[in-house]
């Protein structure tokens, strides 16, 4: 037994004193109630028992107060197992109980083990031996006391704090403190409440359970009492229920108790009671209500399966008993597009056992679910019903088409939202009012078909449309065809560049724009010699409708080449020929930043002037008035940048201009007169 079980009621639950390593061992716990206080001993082992046992324990009170020990109470002078020889408390015990007196007398004293046994096993059969002992300590407060392991004092005030000390006999007249226990009575002590019991029953058996090492502190056993009425309740168990584990479970932490239920169709109750290491019950735990449901032996199964104008299909169902029907929780109605694919229940019902699907699928398997009072789900074999799709499915959406150079067409669409779609159908026209050719042979299975264009005809466009066919070949209305245009390859005509000629206020541009219908843009170009690249200068819109164009930004002395480009909805661009021009008037812009200063007292008009043009050789300045024609009165070198009339007359209203002249011989324009009153 000792390989199969261990028992739980390891000692933790008492409280350990040690005096030392060699010493002796004593385990205790006390419960404290009015007027009394109970005590319960162990130890570790039958070595330790065995001292006890020999050398009888001696337990004396002192009270507690403020630190200090006072009025010593030999509570027990010999406290020890009953004598071998004791028989009127043997009897006693064998009177109420003799297999367990029987057993404990003999664990007590006769304790020997199995001599056929190797030294090894028979250890652990003495060992075993000794633990059920003490279980048995633990159930019965009385086979305790025989056994010298409990103990009550009931000449206690609950006002007062105690101090137990326990001493073991050496000699009839000399012992030693092995252990010793502050109480105070004043808190009495409690069971724990036991409020997790769960139950469920199946097949006449119910099954209760409980997380028994949650109490392992307050409860060494369990009783469990069994109820017709919820009032009156009767012991199941013989012996106490106790935590057992073995090798494989040696973390366990739930007894499940197993009752059977005698009579179907009826209510039980239950609860369970605890038994503290005194061998007292505690108070009924949490109550549990479990109901002996008959027994299900048959499955649910389809009475008739019936498609009704190929529209609806009814269904009822039954148990394969038809006695048993009734006997059922609920039943649910499952459907699947395939045998084997995933149900989903679609009604449920505890007594209508019909059904008419209002929108069954193209293909449809059924299932009857049927679930018991005790929450178990049986299942019926699956049953299939057809129904005729007639209906065509939606016309396609998001028909779209791309188109490369080379003629390449990336036709796309949305998928269809209906689940039996077998292809698509496309079609094309080279206009909308001509009959849409299909060009695929198969169904189209994808959203996306590719075509090649023929791009050697005058057709500029082309036309789309998409037909869906599900699996019974109904095929969809054409969706909405959409315009493609073929691409264009050939550029238009090009412009004619006629002239450029040099202007005064830049380069003039004559020039001729292409004539076609598909023409998006003209742009104007310029290089300049120093240039290696094109530079776009003019965007001529279709808005424009302009034959010349002025280059306002060129510069003297350099040489430009220009050419206009035309550019067609395909962006083919087509180019004129290339102009080239030296750009020179013989004139430069005039002077226009010119400023004076009249000073009467030093009778003399200050000129100055500036002048961004290069390679000046000189500057010309004109006077004139009323009187006197506009005539030079001084020529300056370049350089120079102003000049002071010393020669007006006060009274006068002159009038000056500038020229500049350039070592190239160009000349700029004169000035505007800057009219002064000296």
């Amino acid at each position: 037994m000792e390989k199969i079980y261990k028992i739980i009621f390891i000692l933790l639950a008492f409280s350990i004193f040690v005096k030392g390593q060699n010493e002796l061992q004593i385990f205790e716990k006390h419960f404290v109630k009015e007027k009394k206080i109970l005590f319960r001993l162990s130890v570790p082992d039958r070595k330790t028992f065995d001292e006890i046992k020999n050398g009888p324990l001696k337990v004396t009170r002192f009270e507690s107060q403020n630190g200090s020990l006072n009025n010593a109470f030999l509570l027990e002078n010999l406290l020890m197992p009953y004598w071998e020889a004791d028989t009127l408390n043997w009897l006693k015990l064998l009177r109420k109980d003799n297999n367990k007196a029987g057993f404990v007398y003999q664990a007590l004293f006769q304790n020997k083990g199995d001599v056929k046994l190797s030294p090894e096993e028979r250890a652990k059969q003495e060992k075993m031996i000794f633990d059920l002992l003490l279980l048995s300590c633990d159930f019965d407060s009385e086979i305790a006391k025989a056994c010298g392991l409990f103990f009550i004092d009931s000449t206690i005030n609950n006002n007062t704090k105690y101090v137990y000390k326990i001493d073991l006999h050496t000699s009839p007249i000399t012992s030693k403190e092995v252990y010793s226990v502050s109480v105070n009575p004043a808190v009495l002590s409690v069971n724990k409440k036991i409020n997790d019991l769960l139950g469920k029953s199946k097949n006449k058996i119910s099954t209760i359970r409980w997380n028994a090492l949650s109490y392992s502190d307050h409860y060494s056993g369990y009783n469990v009492e069994r109820s017709e009425d919820s009032i009156h309740f009767k012991r199941l168990n013989k012996a106490p229920v106790i935590l057992l584990s073995n090798q494989f479970e040696k973390n366990k932490e739930f007894i499940i108790y197993i009752d059977t239920m005698p009579t179907i169709n009826k209510k039980y109750y239950y609860h369970i009671k605890g038994i503290n290491f005194f061998g007292e019950e505690s108070e009924s735990s949490n109550m549990i209500t479990n109901f002996n449901f008959p027994v299900i032996s048959s499955v649910p199964l389809f009475d008739t399966v019936k498609v009704i104008q190929n529209k609806q299909i009814s269904l009822k169902w039954r148990m394969e008993k038809k006695a048993e029907t009734s006997l059922l929780k609920s039943y649910f109605l499952m459907r699947s597009e395939t045998d084997n694919g995933k149900y989903i229940s679609i009604y449920e019902s505890k007594d209508k056992l019909m059904f008419i699907d209002l929108k069954p699928l193209p293909a449809n398997f059924y299932k009857v679910g049927a679930i018991t009072f005790n929450n178990d789900t049986l299942f019926s074999y699956s049953r299939m019903a057809l129904i005729i799709d007639t209906i065509p499915p939606s016309s396609p959406l998001g028909l779209k088409a791309t188109v490369d150079k080379k003629g390449n067409v990336t036709i796309q669409w949305h998928k269809n939202s209906e689940k039996d779609i077998q292809g698509y159908k496309l079609f094309k026209a080279n206009a909308k009012t001509e009959e849409f050719v299909q060009i695929n042979n198969k169904f189209i299975t994808d959203t996306t078909y590719l075509d090649k264009l023929n791009l050697k005809t005058l057709s500029k466009k082309i036309y789309y449309s998409l037909a869906a066919s599900d699996n019974n070949f109904n095929t969809s209305v054409n969706c909405i065809a959409i315009e493609v245009k073929r691409p264009d390859t050939i550029a238009p005509p090009a412009p004619v560049l006629n002239s450029v000629s040099s202007e005064l206020n830049g380069a003039k541009l004559r020039f001729t724009l292409s004539k076609n219908e598909d023409i998006f843009k003209h742009t104007i170009v310029r290089k300049n010699e120093s240039e290696n690249t094109w530079q776009e200068i003019k965007l001529i819109s279709l808005k424009d409708s302009i034959s010349s164009f002025i280059d306002t930004t060129v510069k003297y002395e350099q040489v430009y080449s220009y050419l206009i480009k035309a550019y067609d909805e395909a962006n083919n661009c087509s180019v004129s020929k290339c102009a080239a021009l030296k750009y020179e008037t013989g004139f430069r812009k005039k002077l226009t930043e010119i400023n004076y200063l009249v000073d009467r007292t030093l009778k003399n008009i200050s000129l100055t002037w500036s002048y961004k043009e290069i390679g000046i050789e000189k500057f010309i300045l004109y006077r004139g008035n009323a009187k006197e024609a506009l005539t030079i009165i001084k020529t300056m070198d370049g350089n120079i940048l102003s000049f002071t009339d010393k020669t007006a007359n006060i009274g006068n209203i002159y009038e000056y201009r500038i020229k500049a002249v350039l070592y190239n011989g160009a000349e700029s324009i004169i000035s505007d007169p800057i009219k002064i009153t000296y």
